[in-house]
């Protein structure tokens, strides 16, 4: 048997490694183009990024957008083309409380779920001057059973439902950030590379067929070619077709077009071929006949000599196309930029690679909160779906002041006692977060989640995943259902999702070290700033906590404080409180407990507000009634008597859910919930504020270094 585990080890890693340098280059340059966005109309983005692929004065720019280069002179004379825009959105209205809506932009949105793959997750805004990042809302799954017709039972998402905060409190404050009507608005893309050679973003065929021909056009650049070939990028394809019309107009009459039809769409069963919608004779590639779903618009021009061309149209065998998650073998970029390079001579022709953009992320820059954003920035990067908080853990134990002294209980819990005196005090945050398990290994090597946590899986569906293994993360992708292009529902109906992470056995799976049971999965996260004082992330529940006492801890002298202290990061809060409360079975002599979580506040715009309305921005929340807890009248004046003496700045209220301080209550020790308030929680798209983080850490302090009390 163990050989055998060691031969799986060797295959897999054997597998992901077998690029040629051709593959390589286009690999690294269909990853960069796909972070692109390119709405139709709109598609500067891309056209800057192609631009940079050519020296200066190689493309020209025509009045429509479109990019020209032109090799050789005479004849034959070919056109080959690929289309530089995508589907997507602008923003249709701007809300006077700063939200914004959005419409979409001309054709090439296909099935019925293509706008439910937006709400949930991170959009991109690409302004006149630069890139402002927001979230599409989500409303909370918390509330789910308050609503007459709960999420899960509603039909499936579309674009009129959608709202975009960019954490902007005002009309006013979105035009400061240069937001304005008819921007574009697209996912913000992540796209991943499967298995070593699968690219999966969206519109990942239409994006490498770009850098394909850019790589046909880099290469007969280097060569002698009889007669002349166009290479044209356009523009406008998905709203009027007028971007190639203008080309042929302008450039024509061609012999041949052999233009990039995205909507050839087929299933990747052979990586070495391509689709095609009639045979293009002379030509040694491996083609595959299909017809388009959507049909191609031709160019409406009165010439004759267009219906004397030779007009064919091409495609990539794609997975899951037409989601976030579209995924093209780099073989078959190879393959098509062969095949264009074949209909200038049929041989096998020596690529020459573009040299790889490198990314270059410009971080917007604030003024204030740098050490609160930097350090929960850095807790966010950890992943710790239970029962695997260990990243968290380590890396909170580095945070801790020089004369700390933790333990780590059974379970798992840091504990971190301090101070003195008879009278003891205890807060708890947990480490944390939702996600999912592996709950099996189908036989062709995907894999079976489960939900750990509450939340709508849905808005995890065909975005990318990561399966944390013993000793890395191995990028995988959520598959979207099986009848996506046609579903009528939001949820699907209790069936689990599926991840590819590029097995194709289930022992290969257990070679690279899945074990159902114990291997989590999640979305890749980064803490994203939207303003100066609001943050988008995954894990916020219960990062903000985790942070609040470590930033509580600064300064500390424990011998100042007038009595005992425990801190507790707690673990599997979100399966049951698991660590919590075996951590509060020796926590006994405890006098108050203070469990630091969300509140789920309706701070949104999809919400009603006559429940759990704490708007951000306001303080820190006391969560005086939630749904396993109503604290008392007198601890409530007690710690709002404190908040208005420290001047810290508080709000109180009621939401769904409970916290850490279960555990306390079951041995008689009164629990008074701590919060920040937050939006969309348990999404992939969670807001806080940092101000509110602040009143928290404040407000724990006070608690702490409070001399006057009696905690009785």
């Amino acid at each position: 048997m163990k050989k055998v585990f060691i031969f799986f080890i060797f295959c897999f890693r054997q597998s992901t490694a077998q690029l040629s340098q051709t593959q390589e280059g286009l690999l690294k340059n269909i990853v960069s183009f796909s972070k692109t966005s390119a709405v139709t109309g709109r598609e500067e983005e891309a056209r800057r990024f192609i631009n940079q692929l050519f020296e200066e004065g190689i493309c020209r720019q025509d009045k429509l957008g479109n990019l020209i280069i032109t090799i050789g002179d005479g004849f034959p004379k070919r056109l080959f083309v690929a289309p530089m825009d995508e589907p997507g959105y602008v923003i249709s209205q701007i809300q006077e409380d700063g939200y914004l809506r959005i419409t979409p932009v001309g054709y090439g949105q296909q099935g019925t779920m293509f706008h439910q793959f937006l709400e949930g997750n991170e959009v991109k805004i690409n302004t006149e001057n630069k890139i402002q990042i927001g979230v599409s809302t989500v409303p909370s799954s918390h509330y789910d059973g308050l609503r007459a017709i709960p999420e899960k039972n509603k039909n499936v998402f579309q674009w009129q439902e959608a709202f975009i905060d960019v954490g902007a409190s005002s009309a006013n404050a979105v035009a400061e950030k240069g937001i304005h009507l008819l921007d574009p608005l697209t996912l913000n893309k992540k796209p991943s590379v499967i298995n070593g050679k699968y690219i999966a973003a969206p519109s990942a065929a239409s994006k490498a067929a770009v850098i394909a021909l850019a790589t046909v056009a880099h290469t007969l650049l280097q060569q002698k070619i009889a007669g002349t070939v166009v290479i044209a990028f356009t523009s406008l394809e998905l709203i009027n077709g007028k971007g190639m019309e203008a080309i042929v107009n302008q450039y024509g009459p061609f012999e041949k077009v052999v233009r990039f039809n995205r909507f050839l769409n087929s299933d990747i069963n052979n990586e070495n071929e391509i689709l095609v919608n009639k045979e293009i004779p002379g030509n040694s590639t491996v083609q595959k006949l299909v017809k388009p779903v959507i049909a191609f618009r031709h160019p409406s021009t009165n010439a004759s000599e267009w219906k004397q061309a030779s007009v064919y149209d091409i495609g990539l065998p794609s997975n899951y196309t037409a989601t976030p998650v579209e995924m093209i073998s780099v073989t078959s970029v190879e393959q098509l930029t062969q095949a264009w390079l074949k209909c200038v001579e049929d041989k096998q022709w020596n690529i020459h690679s573009l040299k790889p953009l490198q990314d270059v992320v410009k971080e917007e820059s604030f003024s204030g909160f740098h050490k609160e954003a930097g350090l929960l920035s850095s807790l966010i990067s950890k992943y710790g779906v239970n029962p695997d908080e260990k990243p968290v853990r380590d890396f909170i134990l580095t945070q801790l002041p020089t004369w700390a002294r933790p333990v780590i209980d059974e379970k798992g819990n840091i504990v971190l006692t301090f101070g003195k005196g008879k009278q003891h005090i205890a807060f708890v945050a947990h480490m944390d977060e939702v996600g999912f398990l592996v709950d099996s290994i189908l036989n062709d090597g995907r894999l079976a989640v489960k939900d750990i946590g509450g939340f709508f899986n849905w808005i995890w569906e065909a975005h990318s995943a990561l399966v944390h293994v013993a000793d890395r993360d191995i990028a995988a992708v959520f598959e979207p259902r099986n009848n996506y292009m046609q579903a009528t529902k939001r949820f699907n109906n209790g069936v689990p999702l599926l991840v590819y992470a590029g097995f194709h056995s289930k022992e290969e799976a257990i070679a690279a070290g899945v074990k159902p049971g114990l291997t989590s999965v999640t979305m890749p996260k980064k803490m994203i700033r939207l303003s100066e004082t609001k943050a988008t992330a995954r894990g916020f529940d219960d990062r903000v906590g985790c942070a609040a006492l470590l930033l509580a801890l600064e300064s500390v002298k424990p011998d100042d404080l007038p009595f005992t202290v425990t801190f507790v990061w707690s673990i599997g809060e979100e399966i049951g409180l698991v660590g919590s409360t075996y951590a509060e079975k020796y926590l006994k002599d405890v006098s108050i407990g203070y469990p630091i979580d969300t509140y789920v506040s309706s701070d949104a715009p999809m919400e009603s507000k006559i429940f759990g309305y704490c708007p951000l921005g306001k303080g820190a929340v006391i969560r005086v009634l939630e749904s396993i807890n109503f604290i008392s009248r007198n601890n409530l004046k007690s710690l709002q008597t404190l908040a208005a003496k420290n001047a810290v700045k508080i709000q109180y209220g009621m939401t769904v859910g409970g916290t850490d301080g279960q555990g306390f209550l079951s041995n008689g020790i009164p629990s008074i919930p701590l919060s920040w308030p937050g939006r969309y929680s348990h999404s992939p798209v969670e807001v806080m504020d940092f101000n509110d983080m602040k009143s928290l850490v404040q407000l724990i302090r006070a608690i702490m270094f409070d001399r006057s009390a009696k905690h009785e």
